[in-house]
């Protein structure tokens, strides 16, 4: 019976504290930074990416749409960047560039979002913005938020706040 009590007194003790601490700013996940910085191109502290193209405000839905599957951007093919079509084991050819190469990793994403260059080494249309302003942590954040648009039948999260 007294462990009973001791546990309950305990319960009490740590919900007292959460409560105490929901003034608190809660904290951002790596998630939803990936998604203000997909969405938005800014951070979840509402740090502007800088980007090749000098753009504010905008991120990689704007050409790659908001469930990164793609579409066309000033006539110019946008491809699918969700994680499971990038890491697609078969690779990828590029019929409007005329291009092929490999499957995407973690590192050639990032080589693609920051240089602009595929994993054979081809470099990317020159439309597509080279975000220079994301640091790693960024990068993986951005990449998580890929993977999360890959689920399938799954709408994308609600979008964050703008900063």
């Amino acid at each position: 019976m007294h462990s009973c009590i001791g546990w309950g007194v305990a319960a009490v003790a740590l919900l007292g504290a959460a409560v105490a601490g929901a003034g608190d700013p809660i904290p951002v996940s790596h998630t939803d930074n990936g998604r203000r910085i997909f969405l938005h191109g800014t951070t979840a502290s509402g740090r502007v990416v800088q980007n090749s193209h000098g753009m504010e405000g905008v991120g990689c839905a704007m050409c790659h749409g908001e469930d990164g599957r793609g579409g066309m951007m000033h006539g110019i093919p946008a491809t699918d960047i969700t994680f499971s079509n990038l890491t697609d084991p078969n690779g990828h050819e590029h019929e409007f560039s005329n291009r092929r190469h490999p499957a995407f990793t973690r590192e050639t994403i990032k080589a693609a979002v920051v240089a602009g260059i595929d994993p054979a080494g081809n470099t990317l249309h020159e439309e597509m913005p080279r975000w220079i302003g994301l640091n790693g942590a960024d990068l993986e954040d951005l990449i998580d938020y890929l993977q999360a648009l890959s689920k399938p039948h799954r709408r994308p999260p609600p979008g964050p706040e703008r900063m």
